[in-house]
């Protein structure tokens, strides 16, 4: 007979086990998963959506066709897909997770990241993980990357390997949070640069981050990589600004 519930036992009870987002009593310390009420407060996005950029449409009734910003001008990227609305309790944990310097909070968030699903959007396809850098002083005041924190669950998770050390920020930028669109776009041109190639080409890549807001981070990153020779590059991220 296996030990293995006697010690699950054992450390439920001298730690009891809280939910990382609410801190309240949950099933298993094990699990690392959000409760079932935390989850509940989350709206996850669901068709219909633009399949390029993925991002929802108000009507349920539409069906899933390219968005204004897609038929305008066509992103570097084949597709980004976003878990949720950055809204509500999900902005609050992510604003935790990266500003507080709640690392913790890597786990459960790659963990939603990892269990993502959509079968237009496979991670069967996918032959490498990238995290969006941050330039080398920004990740000393903050002390961690998160897109690199979450891109490592997902690593371990769905075991596709991790590359963080091919693509960096060449460039100081402003902080993105108040800027507008097109100011966005200004600040990171040209940020992002390969350091080498060799191990990008023909390379399906899947770039991690946070928060996709108008996307000008995540392009400029995928014109680098594609530039590089990568086959092509996918985009997943945890929330996504209306």
């Amino acid at each position: 007979m296996s030990s293995a519930p006697f010690w699950r036992a054992f450390v439920d009870f001298f730690l009891p086990p809280k939910c990382p987002f609410c801190e309240d009593l949950t099933d298993s310390f094990f699990s690392g998963r959000p409760c079932p009420s935390c989850l509940s407060r989350i709206k996850f996005f669901s068709p219909p959506r633009c399949p390029r950029c993925g991002i929802g449409f108000p009507s349920p009734s539409e069906q899933d066709h390219l968005c204004s910003g897609c038929l305008s001008g066509e992103p570097p990227f084949a597709k980004a897909r976003s878990l949720c609305p950055y809204e509500g309790l999900i902005a609050e944990i992510i604003s935790r997770f990266k500003f507080g310097g709640v690392a913790s909070l890597a786990k459960p968030l790659g963990i939603l990241l990892a269990e993502y699903q959509d079968p237009e959007f496979p991670f069967s396809g996918i032959d490498l993980l990238i995290p969006v850098p941050l330039h080398t002083r920004r990740l000393r005041e903050r002390g961690f990357n998160q897109s690199l924190l979450l891109a490592r669950e997902v690593s371990r998770r769905r075991s596709i390997p991790l590359n963080f050390t091919a693509l960096r920020r060449s460039r100081q930028t402003q902080p993105q949070t108040h800027l507008s669109g097109p100011q966005r776009q200004k600040n990171v041109r040209g940020a992002f640069e390969v350091r080498s190639a060799a191990g990008l080409v023909e390379k399906r890549v899947l770039l991690i981050d946070d928060v996709f807001t108008t996307g000008a981070t995540v392009q400029e990153c995928a014109k680098a990589l594609l530039d590089a020779g990568a086959k092509s590059v996918d985009v997943l991220t945890l929330a996504r600004v209306a």
